[in-house]
């Protein structure tokens, strides 16, 4: 008997099956090619390709996979088909019913069944001491209960998707690990996590389209909004606004990470995978239009306890974090505070006022630099406030010259 998950509803099989044998593959060759691969085995090895090929004179040995982007109808078909020769006709039905989002190396991500605002992040522990880092297909147990707690705080604070439950039980150890039997003793942990639903920046086409969607809706649409038939001083108009407003919300992306990540910092994390420009777009969720970022993936991040106050409980040795235990406690919290001080350096030119974070960085420096951690911890204080009063006017006000000064 099919055993569901008493909270989310997915098929405990499916997902034991779906994590042990497909999800690795898919998280080496991706989703399309993982599928696309499924579908040619299966072609490959049904009795009308074997016929096809002792038709032919030479020697065949392509597949015509149909293309999922062309064909998609044809290729669901056949997927579907290939699904059901190898795991059985329940599997296939779990597939199609639990909708596959994403796959990472160490997760996979599906809708939540019947309630499309929310996924699932399923992924396989093991509290097995030979695994001490992340694997494709296997994690830690103590690595995703850290993962949890941040992202429990950070949800509470309104930085990252908010958490609603977690839930796991024992599943039997995988018959093999990196191509080879197993050698662990030790069975492992189903474990899902379910949060809202987001769409991150890599989802929306990345920053520079999220940013040109809403410059058109503006009323700076090329195609629609030119003024091809008016004057040159007109046309030259225009393309000075469009270049300022594309400028003040690039300043004001920039701003929303200087928040973000100052206001993760206040809960003593540090994600160390999201770049100080926000590279990692497939870990940012931005709403352009309410300026709101948020961070997700908190596999690799740096915690702190006591992130405030540091000079107090640097003084007790009461400032742990875990990920550098090398550092003694004040280098620890002067690692923390440079982090703060490049976000707040970041938010002070996303408003205009460059000349001021450099002249605020060299007075940080300077007081670092004489060793008072007090000191020090104030004058981030001050900066942090200054970051935290400045708000997307103040960037409209600094980058667009054709609008009223905006209170």
């Amino acid at each position: 008997m099919y055993k569901y998950h008493s909270k989310t509803g997915v098929d405990r099989e499916f997902l034991k099956t779906f994590t042990e044998d497909i999800a690795p593959r898919m998280a080496y060759m991706g989703i399309p090619m993982t599928e696309a691969e499924m579908v040619r085995n299966y072609m490959e090895g049904s009795d009308k390709y074997v016929e096809y090929l002792e038709g032919r004179d030479d020697d065949a040995y392509f597949v015509d996979v149909p293309d999922k982007a062309s064909e998609p109808k044809r290729f669901m078909k056949m997927r579907d088909r290939a699904l059901q020769s190898k795991y059985g006709r329940r599997f296939a039905d779990q597939y199609i019913q639990n909708k596959l989002l994403g796959q990472g190396g160490t997760g996979s991500v599906f809708e939540k069944p019947g309630d499309p605002s929310r996924v699932l992040k399923a992924q396989r522990l093991t509290e097995d001491p030979m695994y001490e880092e992340p694997e494709v297909g296997i994690q830690p147990k103590f690595v995703v209960d850290k993962e949890i707690d941040i992202q429990a705080r950070a949800g509470e604070a309104g930085l990252s998707p908010r958490l609603h439950s977690v839930e796991s039980y024992p599943i039997p150890k995988r018959k093999y690990d990196k191509g080879y039997p197993n050698p662990s003793k030790q069975d492992e942990i189903m474990n899902i996590m379910e949060m809202d639903r987001v769409s991150t920046v890599e989802d929306e086409g990345g920053f520079d389209e999220i940013i040109d969607r809403k410059v058109k809706n503006f009323g700076f649409d090329n195609t629609r909004d030119y003024p091809y038939k008016e004057s040159s001083d007109k046309k030259q108009k225009y393309i000075r606004r469009k270049d300022q407003m594309v400028k003040s919300e690039n300043a004001k992306k920039n701003l929303a990470l200087a928040k973000l990540n100052l206001g993760l910092a206040n809960q003593g994390i540090i994600h160390t995978d999201l770049g100080m420009k926000g590279d990692r777009q497939d870990h940012l969720v931005y709403d352009p239009y309410s300026n709101e970022m948020q961070a997700i993936d908190f596999n690799q991040v740096q915690t702190f306890k006591h992130s405030n106050n540091l000079h107090e409980h640097t003084k007790n040795k009461n400032l742990l974090s875990e990920e550098l235990q090398e550092y003694s406690p004040e280098a620890q919290a002067k690692h923390l505070l440079d982090h703060k001080v490049k976000s707040i350096f970041n938010g002070m030119v996303a408003v205009g006022q460059a000349e001021q974070a450099h002249f605020y960085n060299d007075l940080y420096r300077e007081v670092r630099a004489k060793g008072d951690l007090a000191a020090t911890e104030d004058i981030v204080n001050q900066g942090q406030e200054i970051i935290d009063k400045h708000t997307m006017k103040d960037v409209d006000n600094f980058h667009l010259k054709f609008l009223k000064k905006r209170k």
